[in-house]
């Protein structure tokens, strides 16, 4: 019998027609490898019996213990990462690290194909999806092919899936909730972009529904714009709602990360956060304990959030969660510096 303890990487790559560097590459779970290439060389791997570590044995084996989230790195208007998306890819690393798992974030648009070809090559063994909508074709896709994945977010049909997410529709009536409670009628409400809305992308249409049945519950005058998430939009949909209303007594935004250009355009008009103008958002602890003043907010726990997701994506890797576990967030409010009663005007 072959003492496979004789083959080196040098072996291997010759018998594959590969340099060296590139079995390596193949061995650490990089993944800019091409396919063909990183196929033939598992096959040599398998055939010659060689392993050098605990991961060409888990190649081996078929499973890499590789994990990714799939967060294109560009919204639908080209904004790049927040530091709430920061939050989302550090718990989600924090997670994998704990549980033995590689962790990679995926930053480029997925097609059909490519989707797929990140299992069937070998390259992941599941994947965490945000960015999820109403009717999601990478859950549809994935759901068939009976690949492992967790959403952060949910779609309409959430049969047999796990996911993690905000309800965003209650955080939406809390906000109202506790401004209508301190006397204000005329609020404005800032969402996230018309044609996020409209695409189904679950928070953006999510909270459209709360907002609606806030104006239902409340009798309240519709004020709001749905705008994309550069400052400049932010700005001038602020100026437009007061324009529009100026008996405006409190915005709510669900913009995460953009209060400092709605702090800016009350600004740039002499109203002062709370006495002219009360404030509300969705947002992180830390970017509301940041602000001045520092802001009224809905928790967005981002962080916690990213690692529970990757939490129960390796747990049903590894067999230890046999149902799926769907998780609803509801909403806590923080009340802060930046909501008071509301003044006669």
């Amino acid at each position: 019998m072959t003492d496979t303890s004789e083959f080196t990487i040098a072996d291997v790559a010759k018998a594959a027609g590969v340099s060296i560097s590139t079995v390596s590459r193949i061995l650490n779970g990089k993944q800019d490898v091409a396919d063909a290439t990183r196929q033939r060389v598992q096959r040599v791997i398998e055939e010659l019996g060689y392993s050098p570590h605990a991961q060409a044995q888990r190649l081996r084996a078929g499973k890499t213990r590789n994990i990714a989230l799939l967060f294109p790195l560009k919204y639908p208007d080209n904004t790049p990462f927040n530091p709430l998306d920061m939050d989302f890819i550090v718990g989600a690393a924090a997670a994998a690290g704990q549980q033995d798992f590689y962790f990679s974030l995926l930053t480029t648009p997925v097609t059909q194909s490519s989707l797929l070809n990140l299992y069937r090559s070998s390259q992941v063994d599941g994947l965490v999806l945000m960015q999820i909508h109403a009717q999601d074709w990478r859950v549809d896709l994935l759901r068939e092919q009976g690949y492992p994945f967790v959403m952060i977010g949910h779609c309409d049909d959430n049969t047999g899936l796990s996911f993690i997410d905000m309800d965003f529709e209650a955080s939406v009536t809390a906000a109202f909730d506790h401004l209508v409670n301190l006397g204000h009628r005329n609020i404005g409400f800032l969402g996230q972009a018309l044609d996020l809305h409209a695409a189904g992308y679950g928070p953006a249409a999510r909270s459209w529904n709360g907002y609606q049945q806030a104006l239902q519950t409340y009798n309240l005058p519709s004020i709001y714009r749905e705008v994309p998430f550069s400052g400049k939009d932010v700005v001038d949909a602020t100026y437009s709602m007061l324009d529009e209303s100026p008996s405006l007594s409190a915005i709510f935004t669900t913009h995460a990360y953009t209060a400092l250009n709605i702090i800016q355009a009350l600004d740039e008009r002499n109203l002062r956060i709370p006495e002219d103008c009360s404030m509300v958002t969705v947002t992180t602890g830390r970017i509301a304990e940041l602000s001045s003043p520092t802001l009224t907010n809905i928790d967005f726990p981002s962080y916690e959030m990213g690692y529970h997701a990757v939490e129960m994506l390796t747990r049903t890797l590894e067999g230890t969660m046999t149902e799926p576990e769907q998780i609803l967030i509801p909403p806590r409010l923080v009340i802060r510096n930046s909501t008071s009663s509301a003044k006669s005007k």
